[in-house]
């Protein structure tokens, strides 16, 4: 045998027979380099053992064993961590010695080993973990684990021991555990907190790339994590087809499915995707938001107030004010855009009852709006918030039935306001949202002749409107998709 030490454990396996002396040398062999590199390494393993240089000591022994595989060399690398306390380590190393070189040991070795194994296994412990997400980097005692080691039960020494984990999107934990020998498979659960939204690109070419906000993320597919409730911008591309882009914003702890969906593949050349590992190429300049554009609109007003005298009760047909017109403008940049309306509406109202002597009027209102606007709008790609402010000039014709001949006509100016939500697909365009108008009326006041001259004297200098709006057209700032 080669000079094979054994160990006389004791009941608590602290103390050995082997821990009061040395490590032994190999026993002479051919004399041949690989040997002599062994008893090289062997020998000073041996001597830093003696000086308590455990890691030291087993490097060499390892070294030894590598060069001359022997029970000796693999007995004294347990023994060396036992020396550093890497009792599962030394444990394991005991159980290859018994597998490989069983056959030298006598009767007695082998049941030292077997006795040995078995208090070294009373200095461990196993632990099941269980990490959130799975895909989180875990860390013990300064140790990266691979998801594989840490899916199985792990073999750890008694006394503390560091576990930390972090993920993209979560906030990363650290925890000290305590572990006392003897325990199998104590559960130990660490789940990160979410502080992030993720968002899940696909693609229907393998050969495109992914950017997220400008920067390049990966081929094909991609998962990830973003800044949550805020909008970032996903983008795919590769040469000779149009790139795929879309805004998006995502809550935190949710994951947001993208398909990005490329066109024209079939008339686009051949993709000059390189290998794999190659550096992706650059995200494209974002696509301006901005450009001409064209709507026509809808819009159905109700006054609050009569423009007769306020003693002429609306009882017939009519009341709302129905306005069909034309914007086109230019939108400046993602939030802004100016515009030129020129609207034209008309009420018409039959039977409406003068109170204070029943007689019966009928009455049209029309109106023809002309001014700048001014669209203030947020950055979503597709659906947008849009507040609209305008004003200029609006040109008024009433008329008062057939007694009374006279028309009243005249301009005066108007402002209006406009809430609502804007969306977009490809180049189409269109609004929906909530209007107020106030005309002015001065121009209406006294307009009539006497006797007539007291319908419209009560007006007063405005006149509002409230209603809904809606507006279809084109703009050249095509959405992503």
């Amino acid at each position: 045998m080669l000079g094979l030490v054994l160990l006389a454990w004791s009941a608590l396996g602290v103390t050995a027979a082997l821990a009061q002396r040395a490590p032994t040398d190999v026993e002479p062999a051919t004399p041949d380099a690989a040997t002599l590199e062994a008893r090289r390494h062997f020998k000073t393993g041996t001597k830093l053992y003696r000086d308590g240089n455990y890691a030291g000591a087993l490097a060499e022994f390892e070294e030894a064993y590598r060069l001359k595989p022997s029970a000796g060399s693999l007995q004294n690398v347990a023994l060396s961590q036992k020396g550093l306390f890497r009792y599962g380590e030394a444990a394991a190393t005991l159980e290859l010695l018994s597998s490989r070189h069983g056959a030298e040991l006598t009767d007695g070795e082998r049941q030292a080993v077997e006795t040995a194994i078995a208090e070294l296994k009373g200095l461990v412990a196993s632990i099941k973990l269980r990490i959130v997400p799975e895909g989180a980097r875990v860390v013990l005692d300064g140790r990266v684990l691979s998801p594989g080691e840490w899916a199985a039960p792990l073999v750890l020494n008694v006394g503390e021991h560091t576990l930390s984990a972090e993920a993209p999107g979560y906030a990363a934990e650290k925890r000290v555990l305590r572990v006392a020998g003897g325990r199998r498979e104590v559960p130990v659960v660490l789940e990160l907190r979410c502080t992030a939204g993720f968002v899940d690109v696909t693609c229907n070419d393998p050969t495109a790339y992914i950017a997220i906000d400008g920067v390049p993320k990966a081929r094909r597919a991609y998962r990830g994590a973003v800044e949550p409730d805020t909008d970032h911008l996903v983008q795919v591309y590769r040469d000779g087809v149009e790139t795929f882009e879309q805004t998006f914003q995502v809550g935190v702890c949710k994951t947001l499915a993208i398909r990005a969906e490329l066109e024209g593949l079939d008339l686009a050349p051949p993709s000059d995707a390189t290998h794999p590992d190659a550096p992706l190429p650059a995200a494209p300049p974002q696509r301006a938001q901005r450009g001409f554009f064209g709507l026509l609109s809808l819009d159905l007003l109700g006054l609050s107030k009569q423009p007769l005298a306020p003693n002429v009760s609306n009882e017939g047909s009519g009341g709302r004010l129905a306005v069909v017109g034309l914007r086109a403008g230019y939108r400046l940049s993602t939030p802004i855009a100016l515009a030129l309306r020129l609207d034209a509406g008309a009420l018409s109202v039959e039977g409406a009852t003068e109170t204070a002597n029943g007689q019966k009027r009928d009455y049209a209102l029309t109106s023809i709006h002309f001014g700048p606007d001014l669209k203030l709008m947020t950055t979503g790609d597709k659906l947008r918030f849009v507040t609209t402010l305008g004003a200029g000039i609006v040109h008024h014709r009433l008329s008062v039935s057939k007694e009374v001949p006279d028309d009243v006509r005249g301009v005066d100016p108007y402002v209006s306001l406009e809430l609502g939500l804007g969306f977009n697909y490809r180049q189409f365009l269109g609004e929906i949202g909530l209007i107020a108008v106030i005309d002015g009326s001065a121009a209406l006041q006294n307009g009539f002749s006497p006797p007539n001259a007291d319908l419209t004297k009560d007006l007063g200098t405005t006149l509002p409107m409230f209603g809904l709006g809606l507006r279809g057209g084109f703009s050249q700032w095509r959405s992503g998709r």
